[in-house]
Order: structure tokens, then C-alpha cells, then sequence
């Protein structure tokens, strides 16, 4: 089980990092993809958040039975919450005339187009969690 919750942890990392690589397109791509995926919903993510989650639990009970320790974990939990947290708060601006979404436009779908318009507004939050990664890679492999 603890090969498997390490396997899975570089997975995880790795993924939260390959994610960051979708800001480096040009804004034009990004806001393409942005309207294809919305279209005229108000979410474009209803069905991948309700698997996310699924896997969200499946992940914590692999910890969980691989003996991860208590405090390590609400740590994380506590870290990672905040990080993204502050990294929403840095979205308090409007969004200049031509980067709002087209109506029907709620709170979530704001805030996509809002990323995509400034993907790198929250650096560091980015940052950290960039650092924090990295650092998670180093302990893994020196043990």
C-alpha cells in the first residue's frame, strides 16, 4: 500500500504541475477553450468535480490504510486550503471589457474567465505551491 500512496503522490504532483503549462498558451486558445467548454452553461465542470471528489476520497482511504500520519496530513489539508484560498482572493478585480463570458454568467464562470484573463495574478500562491511540490519530489526520493 505505501508503494501505491507514493506512486500516486508523484502522480499527483506531477499533475498539479502539468496543469500550470495550459497558462502558457496565448490568452486567445485559453478563452477558446473557455467558451467551447461553457458554451451557454453556467458550469463546465458539474460531472469532472463529482469524479474529482470520488477520487479526492479514494486517494485520502489509500493514505489513510498506508499509515499516513495524522498531523502531516491536516497540515497539508490546512496548507493546500489556503493556498487556494488566497489564490481566488487575488480575482477581485473586473474583468476588462471583451474578457467577460457571455451570458447566462455565474460566480464560477467568472472567475474561469478572470484566470484565464490574468493566470499569473496569484504568483505566489504559484509560486508556493511550485516550491511545495518540488520540495514533496526531493523528500520523496531522499526518504
Amino acid at each position: 500500500m505505501r508503494t501505491a500512496a507514493t506512486i500516486l503522490a508523484w502522480s499527483m504532483g506531477v499533475h498539479v504541475l502539468v496543469k500550470f503549462t495550459f497558462f502558457a498558451l496565448p490568452y486567445a486558445r485559453r478563452r477558446a477553450a473557455l467558451d467551447r467548454a461553457y458554451s451557454n452553461q453556467l458550469s463546465a465542470t458539474a460531472a469532472s468535480d463529482r469524479v474529482l471528489l470520488l477520487i479526492v476520497v479514494v486517494l485520502a482511504v489509500i493514505l489513510f490504510l498506508a499509515g499516513v500520519n495524522a498531523v502531516s496530513f491536516l497540515t497539508g489539508l490546512w496548507i493546500g486550503a489556503t493556498l487556494i484560498q488566497t489564490y481566488f482572493h487575488r480575482y477581485d478585480e473586473p474583468l476588462a471589457p471583451g474578457q467577460a463570458p457571455l451570458p447566462p454568467a455565474g460566480p464560477i464562470k467568472l472567475m474561469s474567465y478572470a484566470i484565464q484573463a490574468d493566470p499569473w495574478r496569484p504568483w505566489p500562491q504559484i509560486a508556493a505551491l511550485t516550491v511545495l511540490i518540488l520540495a514533496s519530489f526531493v523528500a520523496l526520493v531522499t526518504g
